[in-house]
């Protein structure tokens, strides 16, 4: 049987920021990435304005149900993973694993600057720009920071939310993973999710910034891995972690 590994995006970002690692996976494991309403191929649509939203609209593009699943974010995709994972939950249908990256629980989100940075478009830039990912040809462009500026708005509004609710632990195993270079969610923080997890995985900490598992390919080897156990019904032999 196939399996799936599920990666939802960073703040701002589109499916195609994972179409590299396809090429990482083996033909036996299905990497899927949604696109959110208002983002890449369907930037014409209205953003969704809350994380229950984000979530319920999630749950129609996971693929097979019937095949084991791998769901993966990465920073505000941990947030959306997270709500996903306690949503399949709920309806009877838990995925094999959750894998959280660069992202810190929601008690620890400074949901304040988030808002803040929502709504003054000159930091919000700025503070991309400081992060790295973002090609410098698309932020010197008028047309395209303003193409770039309505979803990471709407997504950082969202993060502005994210204390709405209480978080509970989840019962699937949660691997998370942090950069050692990362100044806007540190290893510190990430490690926080051993509270909201009943199967601990333990905390990995890869070299990089907040950007870390696009500067090779560890986190898509690392995500197939554990899709490839699932499907065949094995533990996976585990890395070192904190």
């Amino acid at each position: 049987m196939k399996s799936r590994v599920v990666c939802l995006p960073f703040a701002g970002g589109s499916a195609d920021a994972y179409r590299s690692w396809s090429a990482v996976f083996p033909q036996s494991t299905e990497l899927i990435a949604p696109e959110l309403p208002g983002h890449g191929r369907r930037l014409a649509e209205l953003p969704e304005e809350n994380v229950a939203d984000v979530v319920k609209g999630l749950l129609p593009h996971l693929g097979d149900p019937a095949a084991p699943l791998i769901l993966f974010g990465h920073s505000m995709g941990g947030l959306l993973a997270y709500g996903v994972c306690q949503a399949l939950c709920a309806l009877g249908a838990p995925p094999r694993g959750l894998v959280i990256s660069a992202m810190a629980p929601p008690e620890l989100i400074d949901v304040r600057a988030n808002h803040s940075l929502a709504d003054d478009p000159d930091a919000l830039l700025e503070h991309v720009a400081r992060l790295g990912a973002t090609p410098a040809e698309v932020l010197s462009s008028p047309q395209m920071r303003a193409l770039l500026l309505r979803p990471l708005q709407a997504d950082y509004r969202l993060l502005g939310m994210a204390r709405t609710s209480p978080a509970q632990p989840v019962t699937v195993p949660l691997y998370a993973l942090a950069g050692d270079e990362d100044v806007v969610h540190p290893p510190d923080q990430v490690a926080e999710w051993q509270r909201h997890a009943r199967q601990w995985k333990g905390l990995r900490v890869l070299p990089g910034g907040h950007f870390f598992p696009w500067q090779s390919d560890t986190v898509p080897r690392f995500l197939a891995a554990r899709a490839q156990a699932a499907a065949a019904g094995l533990p996976v032999r585990e890395t070192s972690g904190r």
